[in-house]
């Protein structure tokens, strides 16, 4: 991350030069262990980031956070992200629910839930996709009903971030008519409750961070476990996604590009080849011009997304409505970590079709930005709907009227 950057605190300076030590000295060295091990829940690394209080990096000090804001988030999650795309993963997909309980969690909620949270003592999930619905979020079959005091939910969830650690699922799920905005419903409902099955099908990649399947049949939760009022499920789900999903998986791709473009120079500095008639003069590939016009096209991508992953969040910190700029941060990111991915393994040659080598790694943890907090597709029509001025609503506008308090002292 640069420091020209003239919003930057001693605090992001500081928690930066924290995260990044802790993935040179514990995240680089486990990485090899996690890999080998294919699919599974690591509990090592959750740990260890809790200790560091990073879970509450934005939850206010009341609470027992560090009471910082969405630009540090980025920032940890994105030097995270640069030594292991399932560390990253798993410290961001917590914020998720995080913001849903802070956006609307009752008093007596958040003094019960975001302490645990901040002390990494809790791991929450946000439980919204189902198998057949994908990111239409109004189609959603999931249901929960009332009974006495009490509701029970039922549902099929699919593709939740840290599944396998999680301690608290926010649940959305229907209680009014099939596409009705105020249809849906947000619950907290502890991962121990009678009725909760948590599967893990195979990933490709991100290996250690569980993106599972959560099922609930007949879970019962008391009424003081309803987020918000009835209704409330679309804004908290639509919140979190933009308000915190988008710019952590546009934080998530920047941490692996940046590594993609330390890698293939790297590589291509160690990388000699003999010149001349007789051979006997060498040069390094990143001495070749062709070779150099790749690489600056690989840190211009860089650059330009690096500048949209930090200026997307600064924007939300200082309380503007900044929807299309949250979108545009995960688009643009997660686009550019591609482009320079493809160019890094044409560079690699045939190492990039080694499994022992790095750069194999980030092409499978990559591929898995795309699809979470709606597609890329689904933030192109987002965008073109800013450009014809259509009116929706703004999720960073009400969170930020319901959240929003003074930048912390550097």
């Amino acid at each position: 991350m640069s420091t020209t950057y003239t919003y930057l605190t001693d605090n992001h300076l500081r928690l930066r030069d924290q995260a990044h030590e802790f993935g040179r000295s514990v995240i680089a060295p486990y990485v090899t262990d996690m890999e080998a091990a294919g699919t599974h829940t690591d509990r090592e690394l959750p740990r260890r980031m809790g200790e560091l209080g990073w879970c509450g990096v934005f939850i206010d000090a009341e609470y027992d956070g560090m009471g910082l804001d969405h630009l540090a988030k980025t920032i940890t999650i994105a030097e995270t992200a640069y030594f292991s795309g399932a560390a990253g993963g798993i410290l961001q997909a917590s914020h998720i629910p995080t913001t849903a309980i802070v956006y609307l969690g009752s008093e007596q909620q958040k003094r019960l839930w975001l302490p645990q949270i901040a002390a990494g003592l809790l791991w929450p999930t946000i439980a919204v996709t189902e198998p057949d619905t994908g990111s239409h979020v109004l189609g959603m079959d999931g249901t929960a009903r009332r009974k006495g005091k009490g509701w029970i939910i039922n549902a099929r969830k699919c593709f939740i971030g840290n599944s396998g650690i999680a301690g608290l699922h926010v649940v959305v799920v229907r209680t009014g008519k099939p596409g009705d905005p105020r249809g849906l419903s947000a619950f907290l409902v502890e991962a121990d409750r009678d009725g909760i099955e948590v599967s893990q099908p195979d990933l490709v990649g991100m290996h250690g961070f569980t993106c599972g399947n959560v099922d609930l049949r007949d879970v019962h939760v008391p009424a003081t476990h309803l987020l918000g009022e009835v209704g409330d499920g679309l804004a908290a789900a639509y919140t979190a996604s933009v308000v915190c999903g988008r710019p952590n998986l546009a934080a998530t791709a920047l941490g692996l590009h940046r590594r993609v473009v330390d890698e293939t120079i790297a590589f291509l500095n160690g990388r000699h080849r003999k010149m001349g008639k007789r051979h006997r003069e060498t040069r390094r590939l990143s001495d070749h011009p062709v070779v150099k016009y790749r690489l600056a096209d690989m840190q211009s991508r860089l650059m330009a997304a690096e500048r949209l992953a930090y200026d997307a969040v600064h924007l939300l910190d200082e309380g503007r409505s900044c929807d299309a700029e949250l979108v545009q941060s995960k688009l643009v990111n997660n686009l550019a970590a591609g482009e320079s991915l493809r160019d890094a393994s044409s560079l690699h040659g045939g190492y990039a079709a080694r499994t022992d080598h790095p750069i194999t790694r980030l092409m499978r943890d990559i591929q898995h930005i795309g699809a979470p907090a709606g597609p890329d597709d689904i933030q192109r029509h987002r965008l073109t709907e800013k450009a014809l001025g259509v009116d929706r609503p703004q999720w960073s506008e009400a969170f930020i009227r319901r959240t929003h308090r003074p930048a912390p002292a550097a």
